[in-house]
């Protein structure tokens, strides 16, 4: 027993801080990319479910095949709203007494957990990924680091920047809109009154990963498993199994809901009834693994074919004026592969990326868009498209990104302080970065106005965000397929000769 309580131990460290780090890169101030946090929104099986054609292929297969081998231990190992659940256990346990932080052992509520499974992969396999959006773990918990934890860290940030000003600068922080919440907000409550109350009821009942696992870890090669001839049915086990999946009086354990946390292995130190063992090798066992593994992944192979050649048309219609951040390619490609984990919206330095709403339709609710009302998007930063774990924001070098027109600005001159009040501005042309927007020259007195030169706009913003008219003399309007845009000009330099300085 000894070596499952270090093999625990090893657990419960590293997945803590696995959730040190995913709430550090989606609640910390400022996050730096560092490839270490980045790497870590790699390792979630939706993300790598949805870009399964690509590079993240190796992930999903890695993370079958820990299921096949050890059950469902991506569960309390690697997916942090897992851990979280851990975590509120842990606490919750504190607030208990002895009796009540017994667990019991409960049927599953099958028909529920598949039923949600399975109506969640058919409307995925169509096209419709909301529902996997709304129930997949790993995006519920950015969602909630993001919305939540976010404003507690900016709060103890600026609190020091009180206490010591010269060190610690004070960071402004846009709450966003009230429905950004909502969501968030319902997943905290849900997810920490199932925890603390009944355990891992949240993995067992509706999520969809959760269920997924559980039909190849019910044929796992190691499994904990009771020795009928030497358990004496005290229900030791059974208290501490989390999962609620140990049925002591019957010696039978549900291992499609088993989490693989091996409390139950430790709690039975004296007898040693419960064991973990290869499975594998018991012939009465083995051709049923066999079969119900392959239809497991012939049914997710299936599916992921399906979703992948389907003909995926538009449920609702997009708004055109949404703009997607640079590497989405087109709303729809976006509203195919992205999660709403909301990596974006933590990483970008300037937070123009929010989650919206209405702007691309009733499937795409919670998706990532840009808003330019309080900063524009930075000419040399390109971190958004480096962190999606999904992929529906593409990884493309910065200097490709500096060419990708994810929006046109439209002007409106009969706003602009140009020619409203008749005087200088130019601040549109000032912040141009491609010079899409330049000043020409207009009536008599020697001003100038502002033209837009669509062949280089790339749709950054910069332009709306300076501009000081009221209403906004020229705003980026998005598009919803994603262009290419010309390269800026780069004026010559024409050196000086240097014969005579004139004096």
């Amino acid at each position: 027993m000894l070596m499952f309580l270090v093999i625990k131990r090893f657990r419960v460290v590293f997945s803590l801080i696995l959730l040190s780090g995913f709430i550090w890169y989606f609640g910390a101030v400022r996050v730096q990319v560092e490839q270490g946090l980045s790497l870590l929104l790699h390792t979630q099986f939706v993300p790598a479910l949805l870009s399964s054609l690509g590079a993240s292929l190796l992930v999903l297969v890695a993370i079958l095949l820990l299921t096949l081998l050890f059950g469902r231990l991506n569960c309390s190992l690697l997916c942090p709203l897992g851990v979280f659940q851990d975590v509120v256990i842990r606490i919750s346990n504190l607030f208990k007494t002895k009796k009540q932080r017994r667990f019991r052992y409960t049927k599953g509520v099958f028909w529920l957990r598949y039923s949600i499974l399975t109506l969640t992969a058919l409307l995925w396999a169509v096209g419709f990924t909301w529902p996997l959006l709304l129930l997949d773990p790993y995006s519920n918990f950015g969602r909630m680091a993001s919305s939540l934890f976010k404003p507690v860290f900016y709060a103890c940030h600026n609190g020091l920047h009180y206490l010591w000003p010269d060190t610690y600068y004070f960071q402004s922080y846009s709450v966003g809109s009230l429905l950004g919440w909502i969501l968030p907000i319902a997943i905290f409550v849900t997810v920490v009154g199932m925890s603390a109350f009944r355990g891992r009821l949240f993995c067992n009942t509706i999520c969809p990963v959760g269920s997924f696992m559980g039909l190849i870890s019910k044929y796992a090669a190691f499994r904990p498993l009771i020795d009928n001839s030497g358990c004496n049915r005290c229900g030791r086990c059974s208290f501490v199994c989390k999962a609620e999946c140990i049925d002591s009086k019957g010696q039978q354990i549900d291992h499609s809901r088993c989490v693989s946390c091996f409390n139950c292995l430790i709690a039975c130190n004296e007898k040693q009834a419960v064991r973990y063992v290869f499975c594998w090798k018991r012939p009465a066992t083995h051709p049923s693994n066999r079969r119900h593994f392959i239809t497991s992944l012939s049914g997710l192979a299936g599916t992921v074919a399906l979703y992948r050649f389907v003909d995926t048309k538009n449920h609702q219609v997009s708004n055109r004026q949404t703009i997607a951040p640079a590497g989405a390619r087109s709303h729809e490609h976006l509203k195919r592969f992205c999660t709403a984990c909301q990596a974006c919206v933590a990483v970008c330095p300037t937070r123009i990326i929010q989650p919206t709403f209405r702007g691309y339709g009733l499937d795409g609710w919670m998706l990532p868009a840009i808003n330019y009302q309080n900063g524009f998007c930075t000419y040399n930063c390109n971190r958004c498209s480096q962190v999606c774990p999904s992929l529906a924001l593409e990884r493309v070098p910065l200097e490709e990104k500096k060419l990708i027109r994810i929006g046109k600005a439209r002007l409106t001159l009969k706003h602009c302080i140009a020619l409203k009040d008749q005087t200088d501005c130019g601040a549109c042309d000032e912040h141009c970065p491609t010079k899409a927007v330049h000043m020409v020259p207009f009536g008599t007195q020697g001003l100038r106005k502002p033209v837009v030169d669509d062949e280089y706009c790339i749709g950054c913003g910069g332009c709306e965000y300076i501009c000081p008219a009221t209403p906004k003399a020229i705003v980026v309007e998005g598009l919803p397929i994603h262009e290419r845009a010309l390269p800026p000009v780069v004026e010559e330099q024409h050196g000086i000769e240097d014969i005579d300085f004139g004096f």
